[in-house]
């Protein structure tokens, strides 16, 4: 094995931990969140924060967003709406299509979460220092790694979306 071959194994074995302890970090975040907003898990107020920016989305394109299965979605959304968070409606044109709407008190929610972001997500204070450290610039150029990141992973279909919801001002404070 060569000096290059040894460098690039131990730079991926690197960036492979890198991404899993910030992985770790956010999972957890997400988890206090909800919990703190008395939902049963972090991908409810996932889902919440998605029919927040995107009124009346089909549940299979949440799922198609989130990357779960649609029958998990929407056991979640059927939870939400025993606590009065959401509704669903039939599309007029297909009957098999169900959209997702947000009800006042699942608004509230995602208002409430936005609002105590910075404070429960860990994330927002480290890309703050990294502003602070290296500058607008490179912060910006972060963005657009994991922007290029994520497409190249997933497809730019999968996660337009996001770029999608910051236009609309949708995405939660700082993350």
């Amino acid at each position: 094995m060569d000096n290059k071959e040894s460098h690039s194994r131990h730079d991926l074995h690197q960036v492979l931990n890198t991404l899993r302890a910030i992985s770790v970090v956010n999972k957890d975040d997400w988890e206090t969140a909800a919990r703190k907003l008395g939902l049963d898990s972090a991908v409810q107020l996932n889902i919440l924060s998605i029919v927040y920016c995107y009124e009346g989305v089909r549940v299979t394109q949440i799922a198609d967003w989130t990357f779960w299965h649609p029958s998990s979605v929407v056991i979640h959304v059927k939870k939400m709406m025993e606590k009065g968070l959401v509704t669903i409606g039939k599309s007029d044109k297909d009957g098999r299509v169900v959209n997702v709407f947000l009800t006042d008190r699942g608004r509230e929610i995602v208002e409430l979460n936005e609002e105590q972001a910075p404070d429960v997500f860990r994330i927002t204070n480290a890309l703050a220092s990294l502003e602070l450290r290296y500058g607008r610039n490179v912060s910006a150029l972060f963005y657009e790694c994991l922007d290029f990141l994520a497409e190249e992973l997933h497809g730019p279909e999968k996660v337009y979306w996001l770029r999608d919801s910051e236009k609309n001002n949708c995405s939660i404070a700082a993350t």
